[in-house]
Order: C-alpha cells, then sequence, then structure tokens
C-alpha cells in the first residue's frame, strides 16, 4: 500500500468521530485539520499527539509523543504505521427515552408507579482524547448511532434519581410530575453532567420533555381516586359526606341482589336518603338549640365522633372520611 502524504477528513460533516482509512503515514506528509474538528493519533491502543485546526506537517518535533514511541528517524519521508481518529467537537442534539417501564414510588402516597420518560439532549466533545479511550475504544464506537447507545443507558439510570428529587422539593405526587417540566430538565443536567465528563462530554442541554403513566395500571388509578376524592372533600366541603351516603344508597339501589326487583331498589334509595339526613343533622347539631330539640349533649365533641364512630363500623363511611371528620370536629374545639 502506498504511503499516504495527505491525511484529510472525509467523513459526514454530521458525524461525531471518523476514522482515517489507512495506516501507513509518511513523515514529511500533511495533516490537514477542519474547524470544529480535532485530530488525535493512535497507536496500539493509545492516544499520542493531538492536532487542532489547521494544516501540519508531519515531520520530527510536530509529533513528539508518537516519535518517541516508534523511534523515528531524522528527515527524509519516513514510514510508520498509526491509527488517525478526527473528532468533531460541534454540538450534537439527541433524543433519549425509556425502553421499559421504571419503578418509583411516590412520596405523597406511597404507593409504586411505573412511569416513562421521554426527552432530548445536546452535547459536544470536550476532551478528546478521554472520549476516544473511553466511549469510541479502539475504534468499537465510531457511528453516531452507536455513541448514543452508549450514553443513553447513563440518562435511564439518573431518571428516577432526579424525578424523585423533585418531587420531594415540591411536596407533591409523581402524577404531577409534568408540572415541573423545567425543573425536572434542571435537575436533570445537574444529576448527568458529572457521569458525561468522565468521558470527556459537556452535556450543554437537557430536556424532560414527558413523563408518561399506564392508565390501566390499578396503582396509578387508586391515585388517582384519592386525588379525585381530595378534590371533591375540598369543594363540598360538610356536603360531602351527604353525598357520599346518597351514592351509597344509589349503589345498593341499583344492586339486584339486595331485595330484588323494586323493593330492592326503593330500600337501597331509603337508605341513602336516611343516611345522608343522618349525616346532615349531625354536621348541624352544633347550630341546634334546647328549644330545637337537641340532645343535652348535641355539641360534645364526643358524641359527635362516636356518631361517626358508629357510622365508621357500619361500613357507610370510609376510614379516610372518618379521619378527616375527626380531624375537623377536633379543630373547632
Amino acid at each position: 500500500m502506498a504511503l499516504i502524504d495527505r491525511i484529510k477528513f472525509e467523513g459526514n460533516p454530521s458525524e461525531i468521530v471518523w476514522k482515517y482509512p489507512s495506516d501507513e503515514i509518511s513523515t514529511a506528509g500533511q495533516l490537514v485539520v477542519d474547524e470544529n474538528l480535532e485530530a488525535i493519533f493512535f497507536k496500539e491502543g493509545k492516544a499520542l499527539d493531538t492536532f487542532g485546526p489547521g494544516t501540519h506537517t508531519l515531520k520530527t518535533g510536530n509529533i513528539p509523543i508518537l516519535e518517541a514511541l516508534v523511534n523515528l528517524p531524522f528527515g527524509g519521508k519516513t514510514p510508520f504505521t498509526a491509527e488517525v481518529y478526527y473528532v468533531n467537537k460541534s454540538i450534537f442534539a439527541m433524543k433519549w427515552g425509556t425502553n421499559t417501564p421504571i419503578p418509583l414510588e411516590d412520596p405523597k402516597y406511597k404507593i409504586v408507579l411505573n412511569i416513562r420518560a421521554f426527552g432530548d439532549y445536546k452535547f459536544r466533545i470536550k476532551d478528546s482524547r478521554s472520549f476516544l479511550l473511553n466511549v469510541v475504544k479502539g475504534g468499537n464506537r465510531t457511528t453516531n448511532e452507536s455513541i448514543d447507545e452508549f450514553l443513553k443507558p447513563n440518562i435511564v439510570r439518573g431518571i428516577g434519581d432526579f424525578i424523585s428529587e423533585v418531587i420531594l422539593n415540591n411536596n407533591t405526587s409523581v402524577v404531577e410530575i409534568n408540572k415541573y417540566r423545567d425543573e425536572s430538565s434542571t435537575a436533570g443536567r445537574v444529576k448527568l453532567a458529572p457521569e458525561f465528563e468522565k468521558y470527556g462530554i459537556d452535556l450543554t442541554e437537557f430536556n424532560v420533555a414527558s413523563v408518561n403513566f399506564d392508565q390501566n395500571d390499578p396503582n396509578y388509578q387508586r391515585i388517582q381516586k384519592i386525588i379525585t376524592d381530595k378534590f371533591e372533600i375540598d369543594m363540598l366541603g360538610d356536603k360531602y359526606q351527604q353525598k357520599k351516603m346518597f351514592d351509597i344508597g344509589q349503589a345498593a339501589a341499583e344492586n339486584e341482589g339486595q331485595g330484588g326487583g323494586a323493593m330492592g331498589a326503593g330500600m337501597g334509595m331509603g337508605m341513602g336518603m336516611n343516611m345522608a339526613q343522618m349525616m346532615g343533622n349531625m354536621m348541624n347539631q352544633g347550630g341546634q338549640n334546647q328549644a330545637g330539640g337537641a340532645t343535652p349533649n348535641a355539641n360534645d365533641p364526643a358524641a359527635r365522633i362516636a356518631k361517626l364512630k358508629g357510622l365508621l363500623d357500619q361500613g357507610l363511611i370510609s376510614a379516610e372520611e372518618f379521619e378527616a371528620k375527626k380531624k375537623e370536629i377536633l379543630s373547632s374545639l
């Protein structure tokens, strides 16, 4: 094979790294390095001399590390073998995403959800020598796709950590994380930048586009129900308990197995109406006076809580509803 007298980048400008196809090089030849590129000589797996933009004559003195390694004689065109890699130092944009769901415990509800996240990132090669030694590894990864495949697992490994951090800082639930995309993006870059730097890469930008959930996941549905119930409590106040009792009666009325037919429906609706009235009366006892027929201890918090406990024992209200109303009664003391 003829000696190469002129080495020049002939790859695609969009390539992150490109290896010159021949390793038969001649001293006194020329190495051409375009803007935004850097050329590095490799021999026996070692990164040697580095050249920035410009035209460089490969003579003794210009390649001191390589010269010392191969003991090049002075003067003339001396053949030697070495690999030349061009590294593109422009900014590159890539997309990232989770191939499989990531389990993450919701710190607010203590329920584990499977999440999937997607976004994009931008980077540039900061240290060509470190990048070639740690990522390209002797020419095994020279395409953009192979380099991207190497970097993405680093992102996926950090997703759970920085999303959990954002959730805790905002005292919110996992299902509300998309409200904090900007904050998640910043936290992600802070978390991942040191990992990228180990490979000689500067992570210039990191964005979280979305965090998705499986709508059919029972745990996701549990959290949605909790959020919906809380919203109703906040909006309806004391009337929420009456609504729940009415819903219980309506459900009983629709259950044909209880009493059968119209009779069962009538009993169910009657029970719902009666329970709703009972709850309404109990909640309003504080405003009744003796002349209105209230018992002497109608305003006694203990008595009101005891009535609530009775409803709880009968399964007519949930434990969460009992605790919420009990807290309300106690807070009025």
